[in-house]
C-alpha cells in the first residue's frame, strides 16, 4: 500500500492569500475573495512567508491515508512536529496536517517516505 491524499483545502491559494489579507485589510471576506488575481495572490504568499510569516499556510490541511509500514516514520514525525492528526485504523492510519507542517517536514525529515510524498502537494508558489 502507498500514501494516499483523502481531501485538502478547496483552492488553497485564495484559501491562504485571504487568511494573509484578513488582518490588514479593510475589506469584507466577500470582497477579498472576488477582487484579487490568482497571480497578485501568489505574489503576496510568496512575500509573506519570505518575511517569516508561515501562519497563513496553516489554513490550508491536508488528511491521507498512510500504511502501517510508515508507523516509526510518523512516530518521529510527532515526537518533533506535535500538529498532526494521527488515527490508527486497519491497515494504517489516517493523518492531517497543515500546509506549514508539510513544509517544515522538509527540512526536518528529508529522506521519509512520507515527507517525500506529501511534499508533492505543496503548492509550487510557496518555494
Amino acid at each position: 500500500m502507498e500514501i494516499k491524499l483523502i481531501s485538502s483545502t478547496q483552492n488553497i491559494l485564495k484559501t491562504v492569500s485571504t487568511a494573509a489579507r484578513v488582518c490588514y485589510s479593510g475589506l469584507s471576506v466577500k470582497e477579498l475573495l472576488s477582487k484579487f488575481s490568482p497571480e497578485e495572490n501568489r505574489k503576496l504568499i510568496k512575500k509573506v512567508t519570505a518575511m517569516g510569516h508561515l501562519s497563513v499556510v496553516e489554513h490550508a490541511v491536508f488528511t491521507f491515508f498512510v500504511p502501517e509500514s510508515l508507523k516509526e516514520e510518523l512516530f518521529s514525525i510527532m515526537m518533533e512536529k506535535p500538529y498532526l492528526s494521527i488515527s490508527h485504523i486497519e491497515n494504517g492510519f489516517i493523518v492531517t496536517l497543515n500546509l506549514r507542517t508539510m513544509k517544515e517536514l522538509q527540512t526536518l525529515f528529508p529522506d521519509f517516505k512520507f515527507t517525500k510524498t506529501v511534499a508533492e502537494y505543496i503548492p509550487n508558489w510557496l518555494y
